[in-house]
């Protein structure tokens, strides 16, 4: 097997980043306006690891296709990671969002549809109580302080560079010595990670 040159390769990456540059002339002006107003010009910390020196912006999203504020058009094969696993903007989900707008949505107190959805998790998976999250991360955050509560253990299992949200005790790695540590640049952990949580690497039975 050949050696790589490093040379060509970086000559290749960046003759594609000018590329994305020159291709995106919205997206980048957008982010240069975002970076007066939004941490780093993101609106969420984990874009920041998109690729290319800045963001895509979307104009539009329908059935499995995103449009771009330059009028590039793509396949979207995340959907929102998984959360428009039916597809953006379905029509039934439009018009039930545009009904229940009409009739308020954050009152703070529930509605007969949190029953009737409740009910119905209850049938499909023989699990007779339910609780609402707003966010995956919100979910696992009630998962483990309940894990917590039943097992009276303290600490939390995961793979190394997991990802689970803002959930502070997955914010852990493995350093050097195989020791679990804070992962590099998590800004302001609680606690030191090594006291909530236990690190393992994946597919490593041992």
């Amino acid at each position: 097997m050949g050696t790589i040159d490093r040379c060509r390769l970086g000559l290749l990456f960046a003759e594609e980043e000018r590329r994305f540059d020159r291709g995106h002339p919205a997206s980048k002006a957008l982010f240069r306006r975002a970076k007066s107003s939004l941490c780093g010009g993101y609106p969420m910390p984990w874009m920041a690891r998109t690729a290319g020196a800045f963001p895509l912006f979307v104009r539009e999203a329908s059935g499995a296709r995103i449009t771009d504020v330059d009028g590039r058009g793509y396949a979207d094969f995340c959907l929102g990671d998984t959360g428009a696993m039916t597809g953006h903007a379905p029509p039934a989900v439009i018009e039930a969002i545009r009904k229940q707008a009409e009739r308020g949505i954050t009152t703070l107190l529930p509605v007969e549809d949190a029953v009737r959805v409740a009910e119905e998790l209850a049938c499909r998976f023989a699990l007779p109580v339910w609780q609402f999250a707003l966010s995956a991360t919100d979910a696992n955050r009630f998962a483990l302080r309940m894990a917590r509560m039943l097992t009276g253990r303290p600490k939390v299992l995961v793979f190394n560079y997991c990802y689970h949200g803002t959930v502070d005790e997955s914010f852990a790695v493995l350093d050097g010595g195989g020791r679990t540590a804070a992962r590099p640049h998590n800004m302001g952990p609680q606690v030191d990670p090594a006291l909530t949580t236990k690190v393992v690497e994946f597919n490593d039975p041992a």
